[in-house]
Formats: structure tokens, C-alpha cells, sequence
């Protein structure tokens, strides 16, 4: 077991704020995976292991509010984004790497945008990716069950890609199972 601190292994909580989830802006089926991230939270946590919160905020002087279940610690980095990436235009991949990460877990809201998007950039970054499907939703059911599809079966088949190979699991350890998502999809 890895000392408090000394992993490779990161969790990137995306665009999990008060409005997208029970605001009047709320994500369908976002209310149902709080309970799921939470225990994310609590495995990383517990772990000493690296735990990054990244919110879009167009405008920075009313930046949006973290869900309150999921505060982040003191020793949590919070980022603010314009774009859908958490890595475009932010330090994310500097603090990552700096960390010395080399798998990345994401969880939160959209699966086809920021979730999807975030996890290409980390690709690209030769990051390994895990997308815990009962942690992520989108508006639209099609939208979401295409990005987890591009994550999970497509990625691995290309050249070089760090997601290539018998990872096992795509979860990481089997800890999250039900039989139907936050969108009804199984």
C-alpha cells in the first residue's frame, strides 16, 4: 500500500456544483449520482491520494458553488474553467504531472462534454483514464452512452494509446455496481 500521498492514481471531480444538479439548471439523473461520487471521494481520500475539483465558470466573479456533499478539503486544488476540458487553458496538466499521475479517474457532469473532453486531453497526456459509469450522467441518455462507448471500447484500439491492453475492470476495482445508471441505462 502506497504512504499517504505517494500514488498514481488521481481523481478529477468535474462540474458537480449546486446549480447542475439541483439547481434550475439540473442535470437529469445528476441527484442520483452524488452517492456515487461521494464514495469516490471517501476511496481517493482515504488513500492520501490527489484530488482536483474542476468547475466551469465563464465568469470568475460569480464562480459556481461545489455541491455542498462533496466539499473539497483544504489540501484539495479547486480550478475554475472556460472550456469543457479541465485541462484546456488551466495548470491541470502541470499539477498532474508534477504528481507524478499516470491514471486518472473522473467523475461528475456531462459525460459527452466535460467528462469526455477532460478524458481525451489526459489521453493525449498519456494518461490512463477510468470513467466510473454510476459517477457520471448527461442530459441526454444517446449523448452519454456514446462517450462512455469512445472511453471505454474505442480508445484502447488506438496506436500507442496508454488505455491499451488487459486493464481489467473498467471501474478500477469493482467497487461500483448496480444494473441501471442515473439515465436508466443499464
Amino acid at each position: 500500500m502506497c504512504a499517504v500521498g505517494e500514488s498514481d492514481r488521481a481523481l478529477l471531480v468535474l462540474d458537480m456544483t449546486a446549480d447542475l444538479v439541483s439547481g434550475t439548471d439540473a442535470v437529469p439523473g445528476a441527484a442520483g449520482i452524488v452517492r456515487y461520487v461521494q464514495g469516490e471521494l471517501r476511496y481517493f481520500r482515504e488513500r492520501g491520494r490527489p484530488v482536483v475539483f474542476a468547475m466551469t465558470a465563464p465568469d470568475l466573479a460569480e464562480p459556481p458553488a461545489i455541491l455542498t456533499e462533496l466539499t473539497p478539503r483544504s489540501d484539495e486544488r479547486v480550478l475554475f474553467k472556460a472550456a469543457p476540458s479541465a485541462f484546456f487553458d488551466t495548470d491541470l496538466g502541470d499539477v498532474l504531472k508534477a504528481q507524478r499521475v499516470r491514471r486518472l479517474t473522473l467523475v461528475g457532469l456531462e459525460t459527452h462534454t466535460s467528462v469526455l473532453l477532460s478524458a481525451a486531453d489526459a489521453v493525449a497526456r498519456g494518461l490512463q483514464v477510468v470513467v466510473p459509469e454510476p459517477c457520471v450522467c448527461a442530459r441526454n441518455v444517446d449523448d452519454h452512452r456514446f462517450a462512455l462507448r469512445q472511453i471505454r471500447e474505442i480508445w484502447p484500439q488506438w496506436p500507442n494509446s496508454p488505455l491499451a491492453g488487459p486493464e481489467g475492470d473498467p471501474d478500477e476495482t469493482g467497487r461500483l455496481r448496480r444494473h441501471n445508471g442515473p439515465d436508466g441505462a443499464g
